[in-house]
């Protein structure tokens, strides 16, 4: 069952007073029978399929901490540990620390991605230096045409390998646009299976800008590289929040490239020294922002 986990379906019925039966993970008959009780509760179809409206309906109460920054910012760090192939002790801290789960993992090597089983899309950055090569060095694609955005949204299709003016207009790093491109083709044109929230650190970051059109998902990048050739505002660009530390020179590059959505500025109320990329430098200057930044403490625009 692909973007959704029912283990986590048959908690959270069992926490509605929903009785699903055993939580075993297993779409059986009694589990089956609680979520079209709970949809007609809800004025849902009931049809016993956790689609989008279902799933939202069923986990909105337990309120925004999917959309909190700090809540964010400790998956972003996490999503290193998680593992392409298998599970791991990653999973069990996970769980253990946020009740959540992996349902799909990008099966591409070196891209990436994890669905958890609250319906965000989870991106880290490079995990190595093939990867590094491969999609952050590659700020334009010499010989070919270049990739662009185009939106079409009413019919699924949001990447187009042509160089007409699509909804963006511009063009993108060639590099982050493939990386992108690549995720948008492993969740697929199914709208059910997109995502709520998307959260990116580096790489990742600058995939979540991009994926934040293509999805129309609020969309949260830390240490956010620079992507668009050409300035200003775009289609939807208001879903994708991007917070860079002052000190991390990653978020000043490429030269002569742009966010987009919109920008934070994270500064640390004392001086630090370093790259300050990591997921660890970002969490400790989140916990220690000089006062009066403009850092949301949710994220769900």
């Amino acid at each position: 069952m692909s973007g959704k986990s029912w283990k986590s379906i048959q908690r959270q019925l069992r926490k509605l007073n929903y009785d699903p039966g055993p939580i075993d993970g297993i779409r059986g008959a009694k589990t089956l029978a609680a979520v079209k009780a709970f949809q007609a509760a809800n004025g849902l179809v009931v049809d016993g399929i956790v689609g989008r409206r279902t799933r939202d309906v069923m986990f909105g109460s337990s309120g925004r901490i999917d959309h909190s920054i700090m809540t964010s910012a400790h998956l972003a760090a996490l999503s290193y540990q998680l593992r392409q192939k298998r599970k791991g002790a990653a999973d069990k801290e996970l769980d253990a620390k946020f009740g959540l789960t992996v349902t799909r993992r990008c099966p591409t090597p070196g891209v990436e991605a994890y669905m958890l089983s609250n319906n965000c899309l989870l991106i880290p950055g490079s995990n190595s230096f093939a990867d590094y090569v491969r999609f952050n060095l590659r700020v334009i694609k010499a010989g070919a045409k270049q990739l662009t955005l185009s939106y079409k949204h009413a019919d699924k299709e949001v990447f187009s390998n042509e160089t007409e003016a699509g909804a963006s207009r511009t063009i993108w790093h060639q590099g982050f646009f493939s990386h992108a491109n690549i995720i948008s083709k492993w969740i697929g044109a199914d709208q059910s299976d997109w995502p709520s929230l998307i959260i990116g650190h580096s790489l990742g970051a600058a995939s979540a800008q991009i994926l934040s059109k293509t999805f129309v998902s609020p969309a949260i990048g830390f240490a956010a590289p620079k992507l668009r050739k050409v300035n200003g505002r775009i289609k939807h660009d208001h879903l994708s929040l991007s917070i860079c530390r002052a000190d991390d020179i990653v978020c000043s590059l490429p030269s002569g490239f742009h966010h987009t959505g919109q920008t934070r500025q994270l500064i640390h109320k004392n001086r630090k020294r370093g790259l300050n990329h990591n997921m660890t430098a970002y969490i400790d200057a989140l916990e220690n922002q000089k006062p009066g930044l403009n850092i949301p403490t949710v994220w769900d625009p």
